[in-house]
């Protein structure tokens, strides 16, 4: 019986994927947490004939926040939109070199990303800016918040390359017919 070789970057990919299922957390409660402050809102107005005036923003924010912090789980799971038909035809080491070209596209893109986001963020929490509706929210936090999604995506696309240079097929998911 042979031995396995060693798992290269082993530790730095799990520490991302720890932070990639809290991501993924994060963002099924807020999911949740639309769900529950639309409810209530439907019951005020229909019960007490009035509305809270900050569940539409923060329902927003919100948004924002389950769809930013979901995409780096989305990329480790393999269930984001990936166009495999090339891949599936080519000879195994040039799909590999494929992948690999794509995920450093990617992952540079995600950089870019990552930097604009928290560029508006550090921008918004030095100038102090306030959303402009009665619910007067600073924008530094929920855009702290897709900054910290963006970066967890760039992460994970750190984490898909690494685990493309130690010899790993990326995930993906049962697709439908």
């Amino acid at each position: 019986m042979t031995r396995p070789a060693p798992r290269r970057f082993g530790r730095i990919i799990a520490a991302i994927d720890w932070l990639t299922r809290l991501g993924s957390a994060i963002s099924a409660l807020s999911l949740l947490a639309i769900l529950v402050l639309i409810v209530v809102e439907i019951a005020v107005r229909n019960f007490f004939r009035m509305s809270f005036d900050f569940t539409w923003d923060l329902s927003a924010y919100l948004m924002g926040t389950c769809f930013m912090l979901a995409c780096a789980g989305a990329m480790r799971g393999g269930i984001h939109v990936r166009v495999t038909a090339l891949l599936e035809i080519l000879p195994p080491r040039a799909a590999r070199v494929i992948d690999i070209a794509a995920c450093l596209t990617g992952l540079f893109i995600c950089i870019l990303l990552s930097r604009a986001f928290i560029e508006m963020a550090w921008l918004s929490g030095v100038r102090g800016t306030m959303s402009a509706t009665t619910f007067r929210m600073p924008l530094v936090y929920p855009q702290a918040v897709l900054s910290f999604g963006a970066v967890l995506l760039t992460l994970q696309c750190f984490a898909q390359l690494l685990r493309l240079l130690r010899g790993e097929k990326l995930s993906l998911a049962e697709g439908i017919d």
